[in-house]
Protein backbone atom coordinates (compact mmCIF):
# COMPACT_ATOMS: atom_id res chain seq x y z
CA UNK A 1 0.00 0.00 0.00
CA UNK A 2 1.16 3.40 -0.43
CA UNK A 3 2.73 5.21 2.44
CA UNK A 4 0.72 8.13 1.73
CA UNK A 5 -2.60 6.69 1.64
CA UNK A 6 -4.81 7.41 4.64
CA UNK A 7 -4.97 4.63 7.37
CA UNK A 8 -8.04 2.69 7.55
CA UNK A 9 -10.72 3.72 10.38
CA UNK A 10 -11.56 0.76 12.44
CA UNK A 11 -15.22 0.54 14.12
CA UNK A 12 -14.76 1.28 17.88
CA UNK A 13 -17.70 -1.27 18.57
CA UNK A 14 -17.24 -4.01 15.64
CA UNK A 15 -13.68 -3.80 15.03
CA UNK A 16 -14.65 -3.60 11.27
CA UNK A 17 -12.04 -1.88 9.07
CA UNK A 18 -13.74 0.89 7.07
CA UNK A 19 -11.60 3.56 4.59
CA UNK A 20 -13.54 6.52 6.23
CA UNK A 21 -15.81 6.49 9.14
CA UNK A 22 -18.88 7.81 7.66
CA UNK A 23 -19.33 4.66 5.30
CA UNK A 24 -22.19 2.62 6.57
CA UNK A 25 -21.91 -0.93 7.91
CA UNK A 26 -23.61 -3.45 9.67
CA UNK A 27 -22.13 -3.19 12.79
CA UNK A 28 -22.08 -6.95 13.05
CA UNK A 29 -20.38 -8.95 15.42
CA UNK A 30 -19.46 -12.25 13.51
CA UNK A 31 -16.43 -13.21 13.62
CA UNK A 32 -14.18 -15.78 11.91
CA UNK A 33 -13.73 -17.80 14.27
CA UNK A 34 -17.87 -18.20 14.54
CA UNK A 35 -17.48 -19.10 10.75
CA UNK A 36 -14.46 -21.46 11.51
CA UNK A 37 -16.86 -23.33 14.01
CA UNK A 38 -18.97 -24.17 11.72
CA UNK A 39 -16.13 -25.54 8.72
CA UNK A 40 -15.63 -29.41 8.69
CA UNK A 41 -12.21 -30.50 7.08
CA UNK A 42 -12.79 -30.21 3.90
CA UNK A 43 -14.13 -26.18 4.23
CA UNK A 44 -11.23 -25.45 6.58
CA UNK A 45 -8.65 -26.39 3.11
CA UNK A 46 -11.04 -24.25 0.64
CA UNK A 47 -11.24 -21.46 3.22
CA UNK A 48 -7.03 -22.10 3.89
CA UNK A 49 -6.51 -22.23 0.22
CA UNK A 50 -8.55 -19.05 -0.75
CA UNK A 51 -7.18 -16.75 2.16
CA UNK A 52 -3.56 -18.04 1.48
CA UNK A 53 -3.96 -17.12 -2.33
CA UNK A 54 -5.32 -13.73 -0.72
CA UNK A 55 -1.88 -13.48 1.18
CA UNK A 56 -0.26 -13.81 -1.66
CA UNK A 57 -1.22 -9.88 -2.96
CA UNK A 58 0.00 -8.17 0.04
CA UNK A 59 -1.13 -6.73 3.53
CA UNK A 60 -5.17 -7.48 4.08
CA UNK A 61 -7.89 -7.31 5.97
CA UNK A 62 -10.47 -10.08 6.80
CA UNK A 63 -14.21 -8.67 7.34
CA UNK A 64 -16.44 -11.41 8.83
CA UNK A 65 -20.50 -11.16 8.82
CA UNK A 66 -23.25 -12.99 9.40
CA UNK A 67 -23.83 -13.46 5.73
CA UNK A 68 -19.82 -13.49 4.08
CA UNK A 69 -16.35 -13.47 4.83
CA UNK A 70 -14.83 -10.41 2.78
CA UNK A 71 -11.16 -9.50 2.38
CA UNK A 72 -9.98 -6.28 1.98
CA UNK A 73 -6.85 -3.75 0.93
CA UNK A 74 -7.80 0.01 1.23
CA UNK A 75 -11.54 -1.58 0.26
CA UNK A 76 -13.32 -4.74 0.06
CA UNK A 77 -12.39 -6.55 -3.23
CA UNK A 78 -13.15 -10.44 -2.36
CA UNK A 79 -15.17 -12.39 -0.28
CA UNK A 80 -16.65 -16.04 0.80
CA UNK A 81 -20.30 -15.87 0.40
CA UNK A 82 -20.69 -19.61 1.38
CA UNK A 83 -19.10 -22.37 2.53
CA UNK A 84 -19.54 -25.89 3.45
CA UNK A 85 -17.97 -29.27 3.05
CA UNK A 86 -19.29 -29.94 -0.59
CA UNK A 87 -17.86 -26.54 -1.74
CA UNK A 88 -17.27 -22.54 -1.39
CA UNK A 89 -19.05 -19.76 -3.42
CA UNK A 90 -16.37 -16.82 -3.64
CA UNK A 91 -16.23 -13.65 -5.77
CA UNK A 92 -13.89 -10.85 -6.45
CA UNK A 93 -14.37 -7.74 -8.16
CA UNK A 94 -13.00 -6.12 -10.88
CA UNK A 95 -13.28 -2.82 -13.29
CA UNK A 96 -14.53 -4.75 -16.32
CA UNK A 97 -16.26 -7.96 -16.98
CA UNK A 98 -14.16 -11.17 -17.35
CA UNK A 99 -15.30 -13.45 -19.58
CA UNK A 100 -14.79 -17.70 -18.48
CA UNK A 101 -16.81 -20.46 -18.08
CA UNK A 102 -15.73 -20.91 -14.58
CA UNK A 103 -17.89 -18.23 -13.55
CA UNK A 104 -21.66 -19.10 -12.84
CA UNK A 105 -22.17 -14.79 -12.31
CA UNK A 106 -20.56 -11.52 -13.39
CA UNK A 107 -22.38 -8.55 -12.73
CA UNK A 108 -21.98 -4.96 -12.55
CA UNK A 109 -22.48 -4.46 -8.81
CA UNK A 110 -22.23 -0.37 -9.09
CA UNK A 111 -20.85 1.72 -12.39
CA UNK A 112 -17.18 0.17 -13.28
CA UNK A 113 -17.43 -2.42 -10.47
CA UNK A 114 -17.91 -6.01 -11.30
CA UNK A 115 -18.64 -9.08 -9.33
CA UNK A 116 -17.28 -12.05 -10.93
CA UNK A 117 -18.58 -15.46 -8.77
CA UNK A 118 -17.27 -18.97 -8.69
CA UNK A 119 -18.28 -22.40 -7.31
CA UNK A 120 -15.59 -23.80 -6.17
CA UNK A 121 -16.12 -27.98 -5.23
CA UNK A 122 -12.85 -29.10 -5.18
CA UNK A 123 -9.93 -27.37 -4.11
CA UNK A 124 -7.98 -28.01 -6.94
CA UNK A 125 -9.93 -25.14 -8.61
CA UNK A 126 -8.05 -22.51 -6.70
CA UNK A 127 -5.47 -22.88 -9.25
CA UNK A 128 -2.97 -19.92 -10.77
CA UNK A 129 -5.69 -18.82 -12.85
CA UNK A 130 -7.57 -17.62 -9.91
CA UNK A 131 -4.70 -16.70 -8.21
CA UNK A 132 -3.70 -14.19 -11.17
CA UNK A 133 -7.48 -12.73 -11.38
CA UNK A 134 -7.59 -12.26 -7.43
CA UNK A 135 -4.10 -10.32 -8.01
CA UNK A 136 -5.38 -8.66 -10.32
CA UNK A 137 -8.52 -7.49 -8.26
CA UNK A 138 -6.50 -7.03 -5.30
CA UNK A 139 -4.36 -4.12 -7.26
CA UNK A 140 -6.95 -2.76 -9.46
CA UNK A 141 -9.98 -2.94 -6.56
CA UNK A 142 -8.63 -3.64 -3.22
CA UNK A 143 -5.71 -0.76 -3.40
CA UNK A 144 -7.41 1.36 -5.84
CA UNK A 145 -5.33 1.80 -8.48
CA UNK A 146 -7.84 1.37 -10.83
CA UNK A 147 -8.91 5.10 -10.00
CA UNK A 148 -5.29 6.25 -10.46
CA UNK A 149 -5.29 4.77 -14.03
CA UNK A 150 -8.65 6.67 -14.74
CA UNK A 151 -7.39 10.09 -13.51
CA UNK A 152 -3.93 9.19 -15.88
CA UNK A 153 -6.33 9.06 -19.28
Amino acid sequence: MSSSAKPLWTCPKCGVKLITRKLAHSCGLATLADWKKRMGPRARRFYARFEEMIASCGEYHISPAKTRIAFLARVRFAGIQSISESGMKCSFAMPKPLKSSRFIKVEEVAPGWWGHWLRVTDVAQLDEQVAGWLAQSYRLMGLQERLANAKKR
